[in-house]
């Protein structure tokens, strides 16, 4: 048996380590060897990196600038962290990877040469002191809405060498200033002359400032006479945002020695969006930096969201806000370079796999076109032959449902603990780290398997339970449930649903379902079975599936249509269905409503255009309807053993009694079995519908009562 992953070209084993997401902090030479030589440029990068090195040669160049801030924006994992870093590396000039400055490396990955030259040129004759700056790693614990202006102050001290410690930190720079901080240095060994060296414990907020008391009265006598006052003095910040830029920039280019400076600060967007006057403190950052560093000083923030939708969703819409807009040149990456990536650094197959699979795709090209198709989501192309061959054994729509769901998961928890597209595609491949277990990774089956999204499920099943929690708990009832327990294709099914349920209206109807539970190249048509097994689970009232029509979706579009989980708040009225008992009224009702829905219109004719002649419904003694109807019809409910019995009665009655038989006909019925069931199952949606108002639930309880009356529904048609 040939297996996928023979496929697969031997440049890059596919198993190799691929880095979870990029850190701003990871300095290990073997890893950011390891990720310099794994970064792709597509055609889409090298023109952001053209915008960028234009704008900013311009700036430095000339000494001046329009503004001096970018804009980074693109979808989580669209490379965004890689980007800057890189380029933040490359424009030091003095990091190297593999004994190779970056900026050559990064140089050789650009088809421009005027590019190329451009990028070697600022990072060898106008080197720039970097600062990355991690918003999600480095907020001030202290307080977690602090400024950008007031955590990059920090940040920076700690960059030169300053305590973490924000009063020592302030001694330290006066010292430094001054001259001084090396006798600081000298008198605490004095001091202290077995316990080391002072920046072993500067950043210890205990023995730091205890230690530090009992020296700084001899460097600043006027102002600390004894430890004691040193230790009471209460240091607060209180600087404005134009001197802690005229600070940090004196202080870098003094302690660094490099007029050009570049801040690199990751996740402003999802850091200020929320926020206003955070929002307001970056615009006046940028413009305090831009009057300091006269076109030499610049910031590069890197968001999920453009700048402009985030301004445009702010609280308060003023025109100084507005500003902000103006104050960056906006960057956007593109998503669809992660497929391109992707395909770059793990998908790509050697001439021979590529034969054979163009030899596949040929040969069950419109069969496979026509089962996996996908209806109201993505672009809606249906796969070509390149598309195929780059892509297995995942389709375009397969990487299209991944990139959603990390955008989807990242939306929720700004992309902690996430992993990139491609780790998540790598891991559904081979599972380099072990976290799918009991499964087999998909690399390992035969030539022609395809991707599903079963697979894409066992893959997020983990992040999908922190955010999703009644997602995963909905397929897990499926897997125990005695009925299902052994029955393969619904827990497919089962999984397809949590997999997709999170996605912005996507449509989970179950010819989509089935399109990407698709197996195998050359396997046959399985819709039908999939509809069966919607139509089992959806009566399993336990499970908590339901179904939601487009026309009944609520206004947000995360639920979609389709198949879905109910919420956990659903549970209190789930339970409150099952525990009605109806009566036999209710039942009986009932009845009487389908039939007269049955046989909605009655007969009427008209004999000779004299005289209308009508017909009405009865079930036995009841009126079901058209009461007072010429010629009645009456259903009567007999034993299946007694039809043949109760037909020669009637054919006596009939005989004997005229009077009464003369407009009557009786039609012999017999119930199912289930009928009864059936109609208490009825009554409790009914009852349940009727018991809690559409205005008083939310938006789960909203598709629980619509799903209830389209189940009301359903078995009022059967």
């Amino acid at each position: 048996m040939t297996q996928i992953r023979d496929l697969f070209s031997d440049a890059r084993k596919v198993e190799r380590t691929i880095e979870k997401v990029i850190d701003y902090y990871e300095n290990d030479p073997a890893k950011l060897d390891r990720e310099v030589e794994e970064y792709e440029v597509t055609d889409n990068l090298e023109r952001s990196y053209r915008t960028f090195l234009e704008t900013y040669d311009a700036g430095v160049r000339l000494g001046d600038a329009p503004e001096v801030g970018i804009w980074v924006s693109g979808f989580y994992g669209s490379g965004k962290s890689s980007f800057t870093k890189y380029l933040g590396l490359a424009l030091r000039g003095d990091a190297a990877s593999g004994g190779v400055p970056i900026y050559e490396r990064l140089a050789a990955k650009l088809k421009d040469t005027a590019l190329a030259q451009d990028l070697r040129r600022l990072a060898t004759k106008q080197p720039a002191t970097v600062v990355f700056l991690d918003l999600a790693r480095d907020q001030l614990i202290q307080n977690s809405a602090e400024t950008i202006t007031n955590v990059l102050y920090a940040k920076v001290l700690d960059f030169v060498g300053y305590s973490k410690v924000p009063k020592l930190a302030e001694v330290e720079r006066r010292l430094d200033k001054d001259g001084r901080y090396e006798a600081f240095q000298a008198a605490y060994r004095e001091m202290f002359p077995k316990k080391g060296e002072w920046v072993d414990i500067h950043d210890d907020p205990l023995i730091g400032p205890a230690r530090g008391a009992k020296l700084i009265p001899q460097f600043f006598p006027d102002d600390f006479e004894t430890a004691q006052d040193f230790r009471t003095q209460h240091y607060q910040h209180n600087r404005t945002v134009d001197d802690v830029a005229e600070e940090i920039v004196e202080l870098l280019r003094r302690k660094k020695g490099c007029e050009e400076i570049v801040f690199v600060v990751d996740e402003v967007g999802q850091y200020v969006a929320a926020n206003t006057q955070l929002m307001l403190n970056l615009d006046g950052l940028v413009r305090a930096l831009k009057a300091v560093g006269r076109g030499k000083v610049w910031l590069v923030a890197t968001a999920q969201q453009e700048l402009d939708a985030i301004v445009e969703r702010a609280v308060l819409n003023s025109a100084e806000l507005y500003r902000l807009k103006d104050r960056f040149r906006s960057i956007t990456l593109d998503a669809s370079d992660i497929r391109e990536i992707t395909h770059r650094r793990l998908l790509t197959k050697s001439a021979d796999g590529e034969r054979r699979l163009d030899t596949l795709f040929k040969a069950q090209a419109e069969p496979l076109r026509l089962h996996t198709r996908v209806e109201g989501f993505g672009p809606g192309k249906d796969v070509d032959l390149k598309a195929f061959r780059e892509m297995y054994p995942f389709l375009p729509v397969h990487f299209d449902v991944v990139m959603e769901l990390i955008r989807r998961l990242a939306r929720r928890t700004g992309g902690t603990g996430l992993r990139s597209a491609i780790r998540v595609i790598q891991d559904l491949l081979v599972d380099p780290t072990g976290s799918m277990k009991g499964l087999t990774p998909i690399a390992r089956h035969e030539v022609g398997t395809l991707a599903t999204a079963e697979d894409i499920y066992d893959a997020l099943r983990n992040d999908l339970s922190k955010e999703f929690p009644h997602v995963v708990e909905g397929v897990d009832r499926v897997l125990k449930h005695k009925r299902f327990a052994n029955h393969d294709l619904a827990r497919r099914v089962a999984k397809a649903i949590a997999a997709l349920q999170p996605l912005d209206g996507f449509p989970r109807t179950a010819e989509n379902l089935a399109a990407l539970l698709y197996p195998r190249v050359d396997a046959g048509p399985h819709v039908e079975a999939v509809r069966d097994v919607l139509r089992e689970l959806v009566d399993v009232k336990e499970l908590g599936i339901v179904e939601v029509r487009a026309e009944d979706a609520t206004d947000d579009a995360a639920s979609g249509s389709g198949y879905l989980y109910l919420s956990d708040r659903v549970r209190p009225f789930q339970a409150k269905r099952d525990e009605h008992k109806p009566t036999g009224g209710e039942k009986r009702q009932l009845q009487l409503d389908v039939l007269r829905r049955l046989f909605d219109p009655m007969p009427r004719t008209s004999l000779h255009n004299v005289r209308t002649v009508s017909g009405g419904l009865w079930l036995g003694s009841t009126a079901v309807a058209g009461e007072g109807a010429d010629i009645r019809f009456v259903l009567e409910h007999v034993d299946p053993a007694n039809i043949a019995k109760r037909s020669d009665e009637l054919k006596t009655e009939t005989r004997t009694r005229t009077s009464q038989y003369g407009s009557t006909v009786v039609w012999l019925v017999t119930w199912p079995a289930e009928l009864d069931d059936d109609l208490a199952e009825a009554c409790r949606s009914a009852h349940i519908t009727r018991s809690v108002p559409d205005s008083e639930a939310d938006r789960d309880v909203q598709q629980f009562l619509r799903a209830e009356k389209r189940r009301l529904e359903r078995r009022k048609e059967a």
